[in-house]
């Protein structure tokens, strides 16, 4: 997992292909994307979410295969959590269409992301997002997914 500031992300071009790429997308279309809807880009898609976090016991790990999972924080703020495929059980087998496994775990690594934050996670980064600690937040935030 990566955690940086947004405008530093140009940094990992060697590691994260295509992602000045997705960042000139999220620039473009930032006042006026459709939330939910996918925009591609050579290497990947972007999408757009507005939303309130929701109690720490009410999220769930995922990770995934395909994508390399970017997610910036535009407004607002969101707690996220790290785990690791051996500390978690798998509560929704893998779907290839979705890209997307789902698991259960305790929530033993987190850290609050707030507005001009990133963070980049890989297929070994088993990963909940958009949960609160003590009280309810308002986020607003692009997703990136970048092909493997």
């Amino acid at each position: 997992m990566i955690i940086d500031r947004i405008e530093r992300l140009v940094n990992y071009q060697a590691i994260l292909k295509n992602i000045n790429k997705a960042l000139s997308k999220v620039d473009e279309l930032e006042s006026s994307c459709e939330e939910g809807v996918r925009y591609p880009f050579e290497g990947g898609f972007v999408f757009f979410q507005k939303g309130q976090t929701k109690a720490v016991a009410d999220s769930q790990f995922e990770a995934h295969k395909k994508y390399i999972d970017v997610q910036l924080l535009l407004e607002g703020e969101e707690w996220l959590g790290l785990s690791d495929h051996n500390e978690v059980t798998v509560a929704t087998p893998y779907s290839e269409e979705k890209d997307v496994e789902k698991y259960y775990g305790e929530t033993l690594h987190s850290m609050k992301a707030s507005r001009g934050m990133a963070y980049v996670c890989f297929p070994w980064d088993v990963h909940k997002a958009v949960f609160h600690m003590d009280q309810t937040s308002q986020f607003t935030k692009a997703v990136i997914k970048l092909e493997v």
